[in-house]
């Protein structure tokens, strides 16, 4: 395929989420030799992580009047000028590359990374009008995209997650367990995600408080952490669950001190991705059965699946791996390999090139 010039558009100020995603998308795509551009909202962390790179643009600032939004309108359609498709990934800045095509022949991809997006209101409906493909967070994306009429039969692919090179089997674990204070002979279970209410750390700490002897980890801030603190002591846990608090620079470190790693609900961006830096890590996962999990566990070869919510389910599951080593080590090498093989920026920008390159061509865009 020629070099293609292609605009990501993210109305994100964190660097979580479909912001990180994205930007994963943008760094694949350049590697592959495409010219991109990554255009964000300013004010947070992702502008701290971005501020220097030339390609990243702090183009999207929060919208408060009419005037504002006119604005942002604007400066999406002098980004977009010369591009040969504008891939934008959340519902916002989907609306302002909707008003900022019109009458152009660039396409617009949407990027989905909640499955929430593709509901068929009257809303959604009038967004995705002319949208002309979708890149989506997981496989069970696509019977959503057939319910809604405005994209059925667009070209819709799934584009995976692209892990970083650090995320390898490894790292330092011993040295992590003996900072965090963790017997370097237990069986560690260990979790991630913002600390608030939904996403499944109360149903992780009653399963360990049902799977004596195996150590707990949860990393992440949040406003929930003192409620799982008097959690974690009503049901007398404490003495083996550990908090390291919000970690980004040597996140592979805690990974590597896991023997099991539990996914109990999903985040923002449904590509799931601490699964699959779980597993870079050669650890196995055991997963709330939630639409696109199974795109990246498979049950009793990378780790296991079970019914969300169910806090006893889990608590068997995590028994009966942490009573066999053999097992633990046969699904981490399994599911580092296929992280490896599978989850890479290659595969990534591969994908995503399958999408524009299959996108119809027309004279202009019917928005």
């Amino acid at each position: 395929m020629a070099p293609m010039r292609v605009l990501q558009l993210v109305a994100a100020d964190r660097w979580t989420g479909a912001a990180a995603t994205a930007l994963q998308l943008a760094g694949a795509l350049r590697a592959a030799g495409h010219e991109c551009v990554f255009a964000y909202r300013p004010g947070r962390n992702l502008e701290d992580r971005l501020r220097d790179v030339e390609w990243c643009r702090p183009a999207l600032a929060k919208e408060r009047t009419l005037g504002d939004v006119r604005a942002a309108i604007a400066r999406v359609r002098g980004l977009a000028a010369g591009c040969d498709v504008v891939h934008a990934h959340l519902p916002h800045d989907h609306l302002l590359a909707r008003q900022a095509l019109k009458g152009s022949a660039t396409p617009l991809v949407r990027g989905v990374h909640h499955l929430s997006h593709l509901r068929p209101d009257p809303f959604h409906r009038w967004l995705f009008r002319g949208t002309a493909g979708l890149g989506l967070a997981n496989s069970a994306m696509l019977p959503a995209c057939g319910r809604l009429a405005a994209v059925r039969g667009a070209p819709a692919r799934v584009l995976p997650v692209a892990l970083e090179d650090r995320f390898r089997p490894g790292g330092g674990g011993s040295a992590t367990r003996e900072r965090l204070g963790i017997p370097l002979d237990a069986v560690v279970s260990g979790t991630i995600g913002k600390l608030d209410r939904g996403r499944g750390h109360d149903l992780f700490i009653h399963a360990l408080a049902a799977a004596p002897g195996v150590w707990g980890m949860i990393i992440g801030k949040g406003p929930y952490l003192d409620a799982l603190h008097t959690l974690a002591g009503r049901l007398r846990v404490t003495g083996r669950l550990v908090f390291p608090g919000y970690v980004e620079a040597g996140l592979e470190e805690l990974y590597a001190a896991m023997d099991i790693f539990v996914f109990p609900a999903a985040g923002s961006d449904h590509a799931h991705r601490a699964i699959a830096e779980a597993a870079g890590c050669g650890v196995p996962s055991l997963a709330a059965d939630l639409p696109g999990v199974r795109d990246l566990v498979e049950p009793g070869v990378t780790g296991d699946i079970y019914p969300a919510t169910d806090a006893a389910a889990l608590a068997v599951l995590i028994a009966a791996w942490a009573r066999n080593s053999v097992a633990r080590r046969a699904a981490g090498a399994t599911a580092a390999a296929r992280a490896h093989d599978r989850w890479t920026p290659v595969a990534l920008a591969g994908a995503a090139l399958e999408l524009y390159g299959s996108l119809p061509t027309s004279a202009a865009a019917t928005y």
